[in-house]
C-alpha cells in the first residue's frame, strides 16, 4: 500500500516537473519521457471522460433493466383476447341454432360466459395501460384462457365421432381449445414480459 502511494506521488512529481520544463522550453524540443507521460495523461482523463458518460471501464455503474411489455404489444393481446370472446360467443350461437338440444356436444351459454366475461374484462384492464393494470389484465387473460380450455376440452370428449362426416361436431370444440391454449401462451409471454 505505501508502495502505490510513493508511486503516485512520484508520478505526480513528474507531471509538475514535465509541466513546468515544457512551459519554459520551446514547443518543438521535447523529451520522449514527457511526451509519454503526457499521453498517459491524456489516456487517463479520456477514460474519465468515458467513466463519466458510463461507457466501458466504469465499475461503480449501476444499470437497472426495466423489463416492461411495449404498450403496442399490449394492445394487440388485448385485441386477440377480445377477438377470442367474439368467437366464443359467436360459435356457441351459431351451433345453439344448428344443433338441436338434446345433442351430447351442445355449447352452452352459461359454461362460456365466465370466459368470455374475463377475456373482455382482460381487454378493459389491459387497455388501461398503466403499470397495475396490465399485469393484471394479462393475469386475468391466463384465467380465462385456462376456463375456456377446459370448458371446450370436456365438450370435445364428450362429442361423439362421426366417421362419415369429417370433421365433424368435434372441429369447434377442438378448434376453440386451441385457439384458447395459443391465447393463453399469449398472455402469458406478455404477463413474463411485464414482471
Amino acid at each position: 500500500m505505501v508502495f502505490v502511494h510513493l508511486c503516485r506521488a512520484s508520478a505526480r512529481l513528474q507531471m509538475i516537473n514535465i509541466t513546468s520544463s515544457s512551459s519554459s522550453s520551446s514547443s518543438s524540443s521535447s523529451s520522449p519521457t514527457s511526451s509519454i507521460l503526457l499521453s498517459r495523461n491524456n489516456n487517463n482523463k479520456n477514460n474519465t471522460n468515458n467513466r463519466r458518460r458510463g461507457t466501458r471501464g466504469d465499475r461503480n455503474m449501476t444499470m437497472k433493466v426495466s423489463a416492461s411489455i411495449d404498450a403496442s404489444i399490449a394492445l394487440a393481446v388485448a385485441q386477440q383476447n377480445l377477438a377470442l370472446a367474439l368467437v366464443l360467443g359467436s360459435e356457441c350461437l351459431y351451433n345453439q341454432q344448428k344443433m338441436a338440444t338434446d345433442f351430447v356436444g351442445y355449447p352452452s351459454i352459461k359454461n362460456i360466459i365466465p370466459g368470455v366475461g374475463g377475456l373482455v374484462g382482460a381487454f378493459v384492464v389491459i387497455s388501461s395501460d398503466n403499470a397495475v393494470g396490465t399485469p393484471a389484465g394479462l393475469v386475468l387473460g391466463c384465467l380465462a384462457c385456462l376456463y375456456i380450455m377446459k370448458v371446450e376440452v370436456d365438450r370435445l370428449v364428450a362429442t361423439p365421432s362421426t366417421e362419415l362426416d369429417w370433421p365433424g361436431p368435434k372441429v369447434f370444440p377442438g378448434g376453440l381449445a386451441l385457439f384458447a391454449c395459443l391465447q393463453f401462451i399469449t398472455n402469458a409471454q406478455g404477463f413474463l414480459r411485464e414482471i
